[in-house]
This record gives C-alpha cells, structure tokens and sequence, in this order.
C-alpha cells in the first residue's frame, strides 16, 4: 500500500511546464510498481532501449551506433516519441542505456546530453524520464540544469 500511497502522492500530472521534460528517479525500478504508475497518471510506457533497436535497425546501414555524434538526433527521436504519444504523458524508461553508452565514451559526451536534454523544449506532451537513483549521484554537478523537475519514487 506505501508504493501506491507515493505514486499518488507524485502528482506526474500537476506539472507547470508541460514542454519540457522531467526527471523521475526510482530506487527499484520493478516493472509492477512502473505499470502501476502509468495506469495511475494514464501515460504511455515507453522504452528508449526498444525504440532505438527498432530506429537502428530499420533506418541505419552502418553497424555501430556512434551516438556520441548523434545528440541532436536522439533529442528529436525522444520528442517524437511524445509526438507520437496516445496518452496525455509518457514515461520514458531506459534512458540509462543511452547515459551508459555516453560514459563510456567521454564525460564531456555525457554531460553534453544531459545538458541538451535539460534544456530541450516544445515537447508536446509531459514527458517522464525514469531513471535508477544511482544516476542521481552521478549527473549532481548538473542537477541544477533541472531545478524543480525531479522528482523520487
């Protein structure tokens, strides 16, 4: 009942800047508590992972991904994605995959993304970013860029 009582309690609908993305950071991303979240707030469960699978191997003759030269790209895949939406918000799930590959990169790579994602507007849906705790700690020199878009579940 304590996870219902905190998915209620987020309010992933009383958002002020619905162009813009926001940040949802769960501890323990268990696929129940996600469906749970997305029939509360009625949005769309998108995975990041899956529709660059699919992007990548309908469109892309090449075999690697290179992504690092790619933000822009991505950016606009990820607003598609809200363009495309049926329901009134999206939860993007598996954003990490993307943070991951860009660490291992470069830092600069990262951090570029994560501030081109904070500052992307004219979204057109709200659009929730689900993302472990763990990157909490690791983007916290750039959470500002957020201000009061986080949110814990």
């Amino acid at each position: 009942m304590e996870t219902i009582s905190n998915i209620n309690e987020l309010a992933l609908d009383k958002v002020s800047l619905r162009d813009r993305p926001y940040l949802l950071y769960i501890e323990n991303p268990i696929p129940t508590v996600i469906s749970q979240l997305a029939f509360r707030y009625t949005a769309d469960r998108i995975s990041y992972r899956d529709n660059l699978i699919e992007r990548h191997t309908s469109i892309s003759k090449s075999q690697s991904l290179n992504l690092q030269f790619h933000h822009a790209r991505e950016l606009e895949a990820i607003k598609e994605v809200c363009r495309k939406a049926i329901k009134p918000i999206v939860i993007l799930e598996d954003l990490d995959v993307m943070l991951a590959y860009l660490a291992t990169r470069s830092r600069n790579y990262l951090d570029s993304f994560w501030h081109d994602l904070a500052t992307t507007r004219q979204f057109a849906c709200p659009i929730w970013i689900l993302l472990p705790t763990s990157w909490k700690i690791e983007m916290s020199a750039q959470q500002k860029l957020w201000d009061d878009r986080v949110r814990f579940l």
